[in-house]
């Protein structure tokens, strides 16, 4: 029984200690979505409980476990009435009584660890079978408990409680029952035992667990036990007639409740929050949603913590309802995963999810991502099959053996210095082309990579000290893709590098652009080296 008593304690406590645990996180009944999921309206499972005010009024059926000098395996029983009122601001705390009348059961057979006082107590004369015949034996208890109730959870389906109190307890020993008088009106073997022994008023305490199967019915579990000062609950002393706590008896009762309450505050509203709640709160008994963002008053202040009278408690742009129902983010906090990027913005501008610090799941941050000017939403931000946390060039279509990056012909300088471009250029004459590999664009897109401004800024330079250069900037890409698209990408590729060229000074007039698409390729398009040799800027020299 001590077994049982100490696992039920230990379950309690973990249990408490779990929901307190949770009821400290963001909002543990948010659900973990994607950021394109959407949740249902509801993720919890509505509360009607609105325990302030309540009585309770219920039934007990107990197992009882003597603990003295016969302490064995043996179990009695106790059955009786209880009742709880919940006090009607302040539901955690309530008051009640308990009433019990039954027996505990205990075996006297082992006399041998008593000694003389066993023999004193039954002397072989009058007790001949004492130790071998109708050894279990029975003590009859009555006990009236007034009691302070502590609900650890009373709005909720499963309420943990403990409660402590005095017991007013009045019990009759088998034993001392069953003595022959004397002739002088006194117990034979109990002369010193008086009527008023068989009572006492000790301590006692306990816990349970209430589970609601509807708003007033409820069944449960309740175990109690009870700090005794008497040493003959079991009808033996160790010393005969002397009745002292220094080796009292006690014990202790477990078993099943069930329950059925009265009263309470009423809820016109119906949104789990009785009439008095809200009163108190000042939130509109008439209305289950009194700032109208669809999230009711009782969700709002028990489920997810948010201001019952604004839409937007965290002042992010994002409404309380959105937060909880679309997006899974924390209503009451800015950045919800801590990220340094507000939850709006994560929503609004980026489309990445407001709950993960990377949405990709590609080992770097969205907050990285976005200064670096990948893409967050995709481990892959330039589609190369390259993932981005081990792509050199995250943002330019690139090749597995080249860690990600553009594959350049060998035989050609991909980078050349202002000097070597000199050497290149100083032969060339009016009708020859000028084609420096290693200019760049993003994937489908016009946009000059930003490792390929150094090529260009040496092309400009070289523009520079030869003004009499008039160039036509020729833009060329691989066979993927329809034609006509190609031949658009290729001018508006070669547009971008006229305009880089001018805003390095060279005057427009001795500029021009044109896109040949696929039509002049330099390489054989079956290869990935051969597309790379393709995709190309070439500057075309008209007049010198």
């Amino acid at each position: 029984m001590k077994q049982l008593l100490l696992l039920l304690i230990c379950l309690l406590c973990i249990n408490f200690l779990l929901l307190h645990a949770q009821s400290d996180t963001i909002s543990p009944k948010i659900p973990i979505v994607t950021s394109d999921s959407v949740l249902p309206k509801r993720v919890y499972e509505k509360q009607t409980l609105y325990p302030n005010g309540r009585l309770e009024i219920g039934a007990l059926a107990l197992a009882t476990k003597y603990f003295g000098e016969y302490t064995d395996h043996n179990v009695g029983q106790v059955f009786g009435a209880t009742t709880r009122y919940m006090m009607p601001f302040f539901p955690e705390l309530g008051f009640g009584v308990r009433l019990t009348n039954g027996y505990l059961k205990y075996d006297r057979r082992n006399k041998e660890r008593f000694g003389i006082d066993w023999e004193r107590q039954f002397p072989a004369a009058d007790f001949p079978n004492a130790a071998t015949t109708g050894v279990i034996r029975e003590t009859k208890v009555t006990a009236f408990e007034p009691l302070l109730f502590l609900n650890l959870f009373p709005r909720q389906r499963l309420n943990y409680y403990l409660f402590a109190g005095y017991s007013i307890l009045l019990f009759t020993p088998q034993d001392i029952a069953d003595d022959p008088l004397n002739g002088s009106g006194t117990r034979k073997h109990y002369p010193f035992y008086k009527d008023i022994d068989g009572s006492t008023v000790h301590l006692i305490g306990g816990l349970g667990i209430d589970y609601y199967i509807t708003r007033n019915i409820s069944i449960g579990v309740q175990a109690a036990y009870r700090y005794m000062k008497t040493d003959i609950l079991d009808g033996y002393a160790q010393i005969i007639g002397v009745d002292t706590p220094t080796n009292p008896d006690g014990y202790a009762e477990m078993g099943f409740k069930l329950s059925y309450y009265l009263f309470g505050s009423s809820d016109t509203d119906g949104d789990g929050l009785s009439d008095d709640e809200e009163s108190k709160l000042g939130t509109n008994p008439y209305s289950n949603d009194t700032d109208g963002d669809t999230i009711s008053d009782y969700d709002e202040i028990y489920l997810y913590k948010t201001d019952p009278f604004s839409i937007d408690t965290d002042k992010d742009i994002l409404t309380d309802s959105k937060e909880i129902l679309v997006y899974g983010s924390n209503p009451t906090i800015i950045d919800t995963d801590s990220d340094g990027i507000s939850d709006a913005d994560e929503v609004l501008l980026y489309k990445t999810s407001p709950r993960l610090k990377d949405t990709d799941a590609d080992s770097i941050t969205d907050a990285v991502e976005i200064q670096n000017g990948s893409n967050p939403n995709s481990a892959d931000s330039d589609s190369d099959s390259v993932p981005d946390n081990t792509d050199r060039c995250p943002n330019t279509f690139g090749f597995l053996e080249n860690n990600g990056c553009p594959i350049q012909p060998q035989n050609i300088i991909i980078r050349d210095t202002i000097t070597q471009t000199r050497e290149v250029v100083r032969t060339i004459e009016k009708g020859q082309s000028y084609t420096p590999y290693g200019i760049n664009f993003k994937r489908g897109k016009s946009d000059i990579e930003i490792e390929s401004e150094p090529i260009l800024d040496d092309v400009a330079k070289w523009l520079r000290e030869n003004p009499s250069f008039v160039v036509e900037v020729r833009g060329h890409t691989d066979s993927e893709g329809a034609e006509a698209a190609n031949v658009v990408l290729s001018k508006n590729r070669a547009e971008s590098v006229r305009s880089y060229l001018v805003r390095q000074g060279i005057d427009p007039t001795r500029l021009s652009a044109k896109g040949l698409g696929k039509s002049k390729p330099v390489s054989d398009n079956s290869s990935l080296k051969g597309k790379a040799q393709n995709r190309r800027i070439e500057f075309y020299v008209k007049n010198k």
